[in-house]
């Protein structure tokens, strides 16, 4: 179903000898809240740049409602998009900006002041309705991007590192504000924080190097964190001889005299039963992982 649906297809950009975004391809659907999530240069921003219309892809395309963004170029306007820096106009009032962005997106003069007054409720920011955008507090500031981004109820919303600079009350403002907003709306969370991501999305897109190395919902990203890690000492025998050992569904090394295992949980007893094979079974301790662990092992992988 392409009703307000955001598609990326084979996406790519190349910056003379760097090849920013190398064939990205992924959806996003009204109900979801999708991070793309990588580290600093990952191609995170060029992403959701050409996403926006902002860039033009060398190859792929992106479609809203299914509508190719370089063959219709008027179909950007069903797309929300809030940059990491938005571009306020500081000396102009909250509501008046709102309008006038309304103008640019060609909402009809009648209905902007309506349209303005609809994007304040939306994101709560009606106490500052009146007051000039340079004095807005970060959060704010944020919220009156967001707002910009809703005018002309669009399919889909593309925010860039929306929650930088923010303090943990903000945050968790903004978070509560998000939720609301993705029952309407496609909304695509771009972000380094794997936090954000774990608090907020229902799916999780992972790239590195311009690649996508994961596209999957965020439960199966926390069913790897369950894979738990054992340390084992043994009595007697080496722990390479017991890496060398490990039932099917585990792996390990060697690390300070201990083998150093990951596994599922209910593999434990048969990595009981080959220690007590290779020596005997003097200790062992176990360690979660957590969702950084996983995501640097992706990294690491890709």
């Amino acid at each position: 179903m392409l009703a307000r649906m955001l598609i990326a297809e084979s996406l790519s950009k190349t910056f003379g000898p760097v090849r920013a975004v190398d064939g990205i391809s992924f959806r996003v659907a009204p109900g979801e809240i999708v991070g793309l999530l990588g580290p600093n240069g990952a191609g995170k921003s060029t992403t959701i740049r050409m996403l926006a219309g902002c860039l033009a892809p060398d190859a792929g395309r992106v479609t809203v409602e299914g509508r190719d963004l370089t063959a219709d170029p008027a179909a950007r306007v069903r797309l929300g998009y809030a940059p990491e820096e938005p571009p306020l106009y500081d000396d102009m009032r909250t509501e008046d900006y709102l309008v006038h962005i309304a103008r640019l997106k060609g909402i009809p003069a009648g209905a902007r002041r309506a349209a303005a007054a609809a994007a304040i409720a939306a994101v709560e920011l009606q106490a500052n309705a009146k007051r000039r955008l340079g004095i807005l507090s970060k959060g704010n500031r944020q919220r009156a991007a967001l707002a910009q981004a809703l005018l002309g109820d669009p399919a889909a919303l593309l925010l860039d590192e929306p929650t930088n600079g923010l303090d943990p009350a903000q945050v968790a403002n903004l978070r509560d504000l998000l939720r609301g907003l993705a029952a309407r709306h496609a909304v695509l969370l771009s972000t380094h924080v794997l936090g954000e991501v774990d608090a907020l999305c229902t799916r999780v897109v992972v790239i590195h190097r311009g690649r996508v190395l994961a596209d999957e919902p965020i439960e199966r990203l926390r069913d790897r964190a369950k894979v738990t890690r054992v340390r084992i000492r043994l009595r007697d025998g080496t722990p390479e001889s017991l890496v060398a050992a490990l039932p099917p569904g585990a792996q390990g090394h060697v690390e300070a005299g201990c083998a150093v295992i990951d596994a599922p949980p209910d593999l434990r007893p048969a990595l009981v039963a080959a220690a007590e094979a290779k020596g005997g079974l003097r200790e062992l301790v176990e360690e979660r992982r957590s969702l950084e662990e996983v995501f640097r092992d992706l990294i690491a992988a890709g």
